[in-house]
């Protein structure tokens, strides 16, 4: 049971007595399996978010007041952020909760908020795990909210990474949309078992190229500059792969000319791409 508010002169039974002595000890919990935004119920209790993928806690204001507190807990594979909407939240530490971490959000007024991560300051420097997603075979992948402020960089794996036919472009993205309108650059040097050396640029189209042939078991790395921050997003892509006969290696470096801030990375091909994708944050310091 969340905080409850009495009036003068109610009375004020055993059983409400029970329920609000078991709180102190023991926090009411509810469980999230997708991203949440707080509501004013929240307040005094514990959200344990339970999600695969990356996801938000989102903080508006004029539900709490000056004194509210509630604890955020995170069960799930993909990290949770907590992300300020209408709110303001402020913190010493990081914003994201990785798998069995948590924190406390205090208000010191309805519109302001400070989180007290339970594990402290990041560390200042190396990788965070952010999600890992089973792509199952489909010609589209939407991977949603894996871009934040909390980090610049981030470091794409794929692993028995496969495409049926055609190649595999990307996109980024901003809440589930893609941005198809604006201009994608990129070029790239592919060799394959022969030997043989080509060159491939792609200027002002509305994708970057990723892998330029149908190809299975491909080990790919991908390095991603910038998609959060209102720049240019830059990358660069090495891959190994078996095309046909032929054992391929691509080299590819591209760019948005465009200064737009993205939370999605959108992957599609004219055939069936599947395999693991697990995305790393790079920290900023």
């Amino acid at each position: 049971m969340s905080i409850q508010t009495f009036t003068a002169s109610q009375v004020l039974t055993a059983a409400q007595m029970n329920t609000l002595q078991a709180n102190d000890y023991n926090q009411t919990v509810s469980n999230k399996t997708a991203s949440y935004t707080l509501v004013a119920a929240d307040k005094g209790t514990r959200v344990v978010m339970n999600v695969a993928s990356a996801n938000t806690v989102t903080v508006n204001t004029s539900l709490f007041s000056a004194g509210d507190t509630l604890v955020i807990q995170n069960i799930g594979a993909g990290v949770t952020t907590v992300t300020a909407g209408t709110a303001t939240v402020s913190s010493a530490g990081p914003l994201t909760i990785a798998q069995y971490g948590s924190g406390t959000l205090y208000f010191t007024s309805a519109g302001v908020s400070l989180w007290f991560p339970s594990a402290g300051p990041a560390a200042t420097s190396g990788l965070t795990f952010i999600s890992k997603t089973t792509l199952t075979a489909a010609t589209q992948h939407n991977l949603l909210n894996v871009f934040s402020a909390t980090y610049d960089h981030y470091i794409v794996r794929f692993t028995n990474f496969s495409v049926t036919t055609g190649s595999v472009d990307m996109r980024y993205g901003t809440s589930g949309t893609p941005d198809t309108g604006s201009n994608y650059s990129n070029n790239g040097i592919y060799n394959d078992s022969a030997q043989v050396s080509t060159a491939s640029n792609q200027f002002n189209a509305s994708f970057n190229r990723l892998v330029g042939n149908s190809s299975a078991n491909m080990g790919t790395f991908l390095e991603i500059s910038s998609p959060f921050l209102t720049q240019k997003t830059t990358f660069t892509v090495s891959n190994s792969s078996l095309g046909g006969a032929a054992i391929i290696g691509n080299l590819i470096r591209g760019t948005v000319n465009t200064a737009t801030s993205y939370t999605d990375l959108v992957l599609f091909s004219s055939g069936d791409i599947s395999g693991v994708i697990s995305i790393y944050g790079l920290a900023n310091s």
